[in-house]
């Protein structure tokens, strides 16, 4: 353990005298500390022998300490009420990438039961899609959702903060594309008032469709908190009613 000690500090030294980037350095130390810990000989540092197992490794590090934070529960479910007659589904995936479905409550009890003492349960598995990518710092939360017409393309960022099992996304703008999740030049911050809160006796099992993107089936039941509805939902309501 010494000895290995001692090649990385060598390595590091080494390293900085290098004229590559900070965080190619960095990510250097981080290969020869790897190749160390595997008891492989620290020279192999400069080929790519071992580098996919290394950034293997790195990703499930990653992942474990996103499963492992304090705020949000990942691959758990959590429930935003829309209306009196409408609620939102989303998971939050380890692997960054989270899911939404929306369903009516007052369809036919097939798929969801209509309430009972304030519990709604799931009759069928609900499949909750593949939406958007998310970044958590913390217990800040930024999502984003991609959208794409045929002359331009940009991206959709909902941001909130995480507290007592509940999501409240407080702002949104449109977004750049690149992995930073940084806010357009010159977009405008629009405030928000969406939340999120996390239902326990939700179970989400996690699957992977034909391209490549998570999906969850979820089942269980939940708490229906009751909301009020705005006068424009209620006009579309009573629109809907109406027999043409």
């Amino acid at each position: 353990m010494t000895r290995n000690r001692v090649v990385i500090s060598c390595l590091f030294f080494i390293l900085l005298s290098c004229g590559s980037s900070k965080k190619s350095k960095e990510n250097k130390i981080a290969y020869a500390k790897y190749l160390a810990s595997r008891n492989i000989a620290p020279i192999k540092v400069n080929d790519l022998d071992y580098y996919d197992d290394f950034f293997e490794y790195k990703q499930e590090k990653k992942k474990q300490a996103l499963i492992n934070n304090p705020y949000l529960k990942v691959n758990q479910v959590y429930v935003h009420y829309r209306n009196s007659h409408s609620v939102e589904f989303s998971v939050y995936s380890d692997e960054r990438t989270f899911c939404l479905s929306t369903f009516d409550l007052d369809m036919d009890g097939q798929i969801l039961s209509f309430p009972e003492n304030s519990i709604i349960t799931v009759l069928k598995p609900i499949k909750v899609a593949h939406y958007g990518t998310y970044e958590l710092t913390d217990n800040f939360l930024k999502t984003r959702k991609r959208s794409k017409t045929p002359f331009n393309e940009w991206y959709d960022y909902l941001n909130g903060n995480i507290k007592n099992d509940t999501i409240h996304f407080t702002e949104k703008y449109a977004g750049t594309s690149d992995h930073k999740f940084k806010k357009k030049w010159l977009a405008k911050t629009r405030k928000e008032d969406l939340k999120e809160i996390y239902q326990p006796n939700l179970e989400a099992v996690k699957y992977v469709n034909e391209n490549g993107l998570i999906y969850f089936m979820v089942t269980g039941e939940f708490k229906f908190v009751k909301q009020k509805d705005t006068n424009e939902e209620k006009m579309f309501m009573i629109m809907d009613k109406v027999k043409y």
